[in-house]
């Protein structure tokens, strides 16, 4: 266990002045959320904003909408490496978790076997007699389909910006409704664009680690009015939350302030009750409108997002340079250059996107065990993503026996990511560029070596 500075592996500061500010706006109450409401909708130019206590509960209350407005429909395709707070809101909804491979250069879906995907689900034909599928038509006033594909939640994973007019320009079937899960890129614009507005509906996450924090929360974003209609009708079925769970969120939000940061973070990291850096499978999580608590804690939001986005930018702009060194390159990269698998170009892009975490991927195991444990004892914040592909989740992988999706169970294993929040300091920089470098030439002399 280290006791000393530790880096959290991403981390949006909450400082005393928010906490101070979210206590006002408990004593304001709905005005303060009516003021968040009023300046998302300004900012990300929508007409519909909804306001509530998880991204993982603003994806849920999504598709509930969905599944009101299309109830022949129950699958929604989600990519086969992400979250597992993804396919938890699905299950939680009562639908059918869907996947699709990735690819390993973009971490957005692999589009030719989304192509083949999409042409099976329109080409399906419905096993019911037609009499029982019209009746059922009828009565829900909508058309006769056979199509089961409900909706596809295509995601900015860490930050890199998910292909989304492509993706519009493949789906043919105008009911499959394009979820943008724009959970890590809250602030963030590509090509001009706000992430999170690209779809028919977006959603992002307030959560610890995430661009901007209000210790827990999550917005919902459209312009779609059947989808917003529905949606309100889900929320106001919704609870707020309890007495005692908004001190929760207060202790909570005074312990982020000062545990998240490096001098500090060693403690609770060190508590294996706390799960710190868990990934988990969860269906059963609470859903809860946001508090007045939460929405305090954004006043001045677009000032920390905008000011969060520099020092992100600037950091993984040190972590560009520093993997388009020698021999870094040519160790980190040398067998996706051969092999064509699992080089994420970030390196060549002409504009770093805005990373929450900065992905890199080691193909050697050896090699990732030995960087991640050393980041470990120092205290570094370099850490693996996501353990496992989502077909492999002992609660699904029933589902996906005839199923296999290699590119994302490879970067389950190869897959790691540097932090670049605001905590991370000139000095840990060099640290973590040290010991990247020092293993990258270890493994170049041990390669060289006669035998």
């Amino acid at each position: 266990m280290r006791i000393g500075r530790t880096l959290p592996p991403a981390a949006a500061p909450i400082y005393i002045r928010d906490i101070v500010s979210g206590l006002k706006g408990l004593f304001r109450g709905h005005r303060e959320l009516n003021r968040f409401e009023v300046e998302l909708k300004a900012y990300f130019d929508v007409k519909h904003c909804f306001l509530v206590s998880s991204g993982k509960a603003a994806l849920t209350l999504i598709l509930q909408a969905l599944k009101d407005l299309y109830p022949n429909r129950d699958e929604v395709l989600i990519p086969a490496f992400t979250c597992y707070s993804v396919p938890s809101a699905i299950v939680r909804a009562g639908l059918k978790v869907k996947l699709c491979d990735i690819d390993p250069d973009t971490l957005d879906f692999d589009y030719t076997q989304l192509s083949k995907i999409l042409s099976q689900a329109l080409s399906r034909r419905d096993a019911r007699p037609q009499s029982s599928v019209k009746q059922q038509a009828a009565r829900n006033q909508q058309p006769v389909t056979s199509n089961r594909l409900l909706a596809i939640i295509p995601a900015h994973l860490f930050g890199l910006p998910a292909d989304i007019q492509r993706l519009r320009e493949m789906v043919e079937d105008p009911q499959v409704v394009i979820i943008e899960d724009a959970a890590q890129t809250m602030g963030a614009e590509w090509k001009g664009k706000k992430l999170g507005t690209l779809g028919d509906i977006g959603f992002f996450s307030l959560g610890r680690g995430k661009a901007l924090s209000a210790v827990e929360g999550g917005i919902i974003l459209t312009d779609h009015g059947g989808i917003s209609d529905r949606i309100r009708h889900q929320i106001d079925e919704v609870q707020e939350y309890k007495i005692l769970e908004i001190i929760t969120l207060i202790i909570k939000g005074l312990a982020l302030t000062v545990f998240q940061h490096p001098t500090l973070f060693c403690l609770p990291k060190s508590l294996p009750f706390l799960k710190i850096g868990d990934t988990i499978y969860d269906p059963h999580f609470k859903i809860r409108k946001m508090s007045a608590f939460q929405a305090g804690l954004t006043n001045g939001w677009q000032q920390k997002v905008e000011k969060f986005k520099k020092i992100r930018r600037k950091n993984a702009k040190h972590w560009a340079s520093l993997l388009e060194e020698k021999p870094i390159r040519d160790y980190f990269f040398e067998k996706a250059t051969v092999q064509k698998t699992h080089r994420t170009p970030i390196t060549q892009a002409t504009r770093l996107p805005d990373l929450l975490r900065f992905p890199v991927t080691i193909d050697d195991d050896g090699l990732r065990t030995r960087v991640l444990r050393k980041s470990d004892q120092m205290g570094l914040g370099v850490i693996f993503t996501y353990p496992d592909s989502i077909n492999r989740i002992p609660e699904l992988k029933q589902n996906y026996a005839e199923q296999d999706f290699p590119v994302a169970k490879e970067l389950a294993v190869s897959l790691i990511t540097l932090p670049a929040h605001p905590f991370v300091s000139e000095k840990d920089k060099a640290q973590i560029s040290a010991l990247v470098s020092e293993m990258a030439n270890q493994e170049s002399s041990v390669k060289q070596e006669p035998k």
